[in-house]
């Protein structure tokens, strides 16, 4: 007995609603065995489901198939939960919310944001330094001013659109693509001033390549959401540039920091990982620090 995956997370209560499971499902945040869910993927007693919802990654094993939604108690009994622990407060918190229904974000409102997450660090690090300066001394500092402890000017944020111009695709041709990725014949799908995308199908379901650009966004906020989702995430340097490798099986994404902007590789070997003799992680993760030390060095 099977049933689709949508409608499995759906009725073991992973979802809150029906056309919830539905946009997870088409939006490729649902993983089965290991590889996206494809297009009417059904799931069997012993599969592996992994949904990504809300910045954090539930992992269950199918024990029962259903789909009808039924009690909480009933439906623990359909899976066994194999979900990491709930991420650290530090960690959601570095995530803003956006009210239901709001849409994704003007540009206005990004900046507004990310001067809103500065301005948070800075107040919790006042209240921080006031609350040691009070406990060690009575005195008081009434000099004011911005300045830290040599009486130097503190240094200002970094300007959002600061960083470097790294052209179309990031300066990387789809023979380029193709010749490090090694996943058979990429075609480019998305290219547009802050997204390239490379991929062997229509569903994405195969293997596919990308390159975001993003200006004026903290990378520790992409860095929290894919150590959430990923396997393994570690802070990296190429050529003098610091940013993160995110990988689990059969995909890797590399994030570099330019200030206040950052752009992001992603190579996956898709659904062939697991279903054909493809490259394994460190080959995939090669190709992609490949394709990320080429953007920087073509940088402008």
């Amino acid at each position: 007995m099977s049933a689709r995956v949508d409608a499995y997370i759906w009725a073991i209560r992973l979802t809150k609603t029906r056309s919830a499971a539905g946009d997870a499902y088409r939006g490729g945040h649902v993983r089965v065995n290991g590889a996206t869910a494809k297009p009417a993927q059904h799931v069997s007693i012993g599969d592996e489901v992994r949904l990504r919802l809300g910045g954090r990654e539930r992992i269950v094993e199918v024990t029962q198939v259903i789909t009808k939604r039924v009690s909480p108690s009933a439906a623990s009994a359909c899976y066994i939960d194999k979900s990491p622990p709930p991420p650290a407060k530090e960690i959601l918190a570095s995530q803003p919310r956006r009210d239901r229904g709001a849409g994704r974000p003007t540009k206005r409102e990004r900046r507004e944001i990310d001067k809103l997450m500065r301005g948070g660090f800075l107040v919790s690090l006042a209240v921080v330094i006031a609350l040691i300066g009070s406990a060690c001394s009575s005195d008081s500092d009434d000099s004011g001013g911005n300045s830290n402890s040599n009486g130097s000017a503190a240094a200002p944020p970094a300007k959002a659109g600061s960083g470097p111009f790294f052209g179309e695709c990031g300066g990387v041709t789809t023979e380029e693509v193709n010749n490090l990725a090694k996943l058979g014949t990429l075609t480019n799908t998305v290219n547009n001033s802050s997204v390239c995308e490379w991929s062997s199908s229509v569903d994405r379901t195969g293997p596919v390549a990308s390159f975001n650009w993003y200006r004026g966004s903290p990378i520790g906020r992409e860095r929290a959401t894919e150590q959430l989702s990923r396997e393994s995430t570690k802070d990296i340097e190429i050529n003098g540039h610091k940013g993160f490798v995110a990988s689990d099986t059969g995909i890797c994404e590399i994030g570099i920091a330019f200030g206040a902007d950052f752009f992001e590789w992603s190579v996956s070997a898709g659904t062939s990982s697991l279903n054909a003799q493809g490259p394994d992680t460190e080959q995939i993760c090669d190709a992609t620090r490949q394709l990320s030390t080429m953007s920087i060095e073509r940088a402008s």
